[in-house]
């Protein structure tokens, strides 16, 4: 049996998954190097964090894993599962895309270390912001954009998906089965930009969430464990 493993995107935490991690239960969300409950350094590189996944999983679990990652979690997961065909044997990339370049002024304000980079995240991520109906999670979600804003951490994730160019050509040597999960109205990472990963990928299917933004773990997560359910039951 497949063991699970989230990895979460950009600034964020394990708790983003908190909606999958109760529903699918042989499953762990990892807190990146640097976040959450993390003592270590963050990594301003994918194929860094993907160094660190690798051992990671290795550690926790020797049997096969389903790698699940959100927007810089998947293409951690993308360059993980290529480098690891023993152990990964699924790997589902959830608004993704094969280029990720971070606005100018995004990143400029995140290397600063400046909270308003926290607002600008939340501004393009989120199609529902909560106003007149806040979620139990969204005020934990805005601390930790904050958080990881001031402290340099942001500023280090919007790093690595900027500077990340090898998806394509990563993907075209994935050989495990891949579920690209994207939203329909997804302003962080559109999903044209993911048709060149699904090109190159050997083996993929393709759901769009019908006016989902980039949050989809958290704002549309009935769709997708719905999803990855359905693609975790096909031969």
């Amino acid at each position: 049996m497949s063991h699970i493993i989230f990895v979460h995107g950009a600034g964020l935490n394990a708790k983003s998954w908190r909606f999958q991690t109760s529903f699918f239960g042989d499953s762990v969300a990892v807190d990146l190097p640097g976040h959450g409950t993390s003592t270590n350094e963050a990594i301003d590189s994918v194929a860094g964090y993907a160094d660190w996944l690798e051992q990671h999983i290795r550690n926790l679990s020797p049997g096969p894993a389903t790698l699940v990652g959100h927007s810089l979690g998947s293409l951690i997961v993308l360059e993980t599962a290529a480098r690891n065909p023993d152990f990964v044997d699924r790997m589902v990339l959830i608004a993704t895309a094969a280029r990720m370049p971070v606005h100018r002024e995004l990143l400029a304000k995140a290397r600063a270390n400046d909270a308003e980079a926290a607002a600008m995240v939340m501004k393009w991520s989120l199609r529902d912001p909560g106003y007149g109906r806040p979620k139990p999670w969204l005020a934990e979600v805005r601390s930790a954009f904050i958080g990881s804003a001031e402290n340099g951490v942001l500023a280090q994730d919007l790093t690595a998906c900027d500077n990340y160019a090898d998806a394509v050509e990563v993907a075209a040597s994935v050989k495990c089965p891949a579920l690209l999960l994207l939203g329909e109205r997804d302003a962080m990472t559109k999903p044209a930009a993911a048709q060149p990963l699904a090109a190159a990928l050997e083996d993929t299917r393709i759901v769009m969430i019908e006016g989902a933004g980039h949050m989809l773990p958290l704002e549309n997560a009935t769709e997708v464990n719905e999803a990855i359910t359905l693609f975790l039951a096909t031969d």
